[in-house]
């Protein structure tokens, strides 16, 4: 007999997101269940469907069972996140969140963070928070949990001028290749830091380029930063 599938409405809940596969119950009368098996004896079998009813069967009505590979839903990515080192490190200057609108899908991201100081031009994360940020947003494609994108970022830290010293800036600018996959419900991947540049103007300068056009400053450092393991939690 040719089996006839049993049409279940799609209601979306974080159990159906998250699941990995599918337990499909092919029935003696031919129609097929398709859900989660919550639980399991020896005569009955109780199945969440994928609309979120629960339905008993008994395992004499029943005529072979079977696990599918449940296509990904990039719903599941919609969010915010939070980046972290391999080592477990906090780095949220990569920290971004995920927006669904009408089926596409956008990235957004810091990418430009400005710092004002009157002790010192230290730059870094995450013990200091910037006076100013900038936005970005980037279209992305979603596939099978798989995220990647260009990442841009420049940051900044002005020295006030004050009685004792004139205003001097430093400046870090970065760019880098983000690919990422939705494991667990955690993203995680790679950053490949293209480019890495950190320089330092000179004081009584309005700008690092304006001091190194003029012969003073320090370029600390110009070129490939190399290649890390991160992973991105929701928050």
């Amino acid at each position: 007999m040719k089996r006839i599938i049993l049409l279940i409405a799609f209601c979306l809940s974080l159990s159906v997101i998250y699941a990995q596969t599918i337990d499909v119950i092919h029935l003696k009368s031919g129609f097929d269940a398709r859900g989660t098996i919550t639980n399991r004896t020896e005569s009955q079998i109780t199945l969440q469907t994928e609309n979120g009813r629960v339905l008993t069967i008994d395992m004499s009505d029943i005529d072979s069972m079977e696990q599918e590979q449940k296509a990904f839903d990039p719903r599941a990515l919609i969010g915010r996140w939070a980046c972290y080192k391999a080592n477990g490190e906090r780095d949220a200057r990569y920290d971004m969140e995920i927006i669904e609108n009408e089926g596409f899908y956008t990235v957004s991201y810091k990418t430009m963070l400005n710092y004002v100081s009157y002790d010192n031009c230290l730059l870094g994360f995450p013990s200091q928070t910037p006076n100013n940020t900038i936005d970005a947003d980037k279209d992305i494609e979603v596939e099978d949990g798989k995220v990647s994108y260009y990442f841009y970022q420049v940051e900044w830290c002005k020295m006030n001028a004050d009685s004792k010293r004139r205003q001097s800036i430093n400046l870090i600018q970065y760019s880098c290749d983000i690919d990422l996959r939705y494991i667990d419900g955690k993203l995680k991947g790679s950053i490949d830091i293209l480019n890495y540049y950190h320089a330092l103007g000179c004081e009584g300068y309005g700008s690092v380029t304006s001091s190194l056009n003029d012969g003073c400053g320090t370029v600390f450092s110009d070129g490939p930063g190399g290649k890390r393991n991160v992973y991105f939690v929701r928050y």
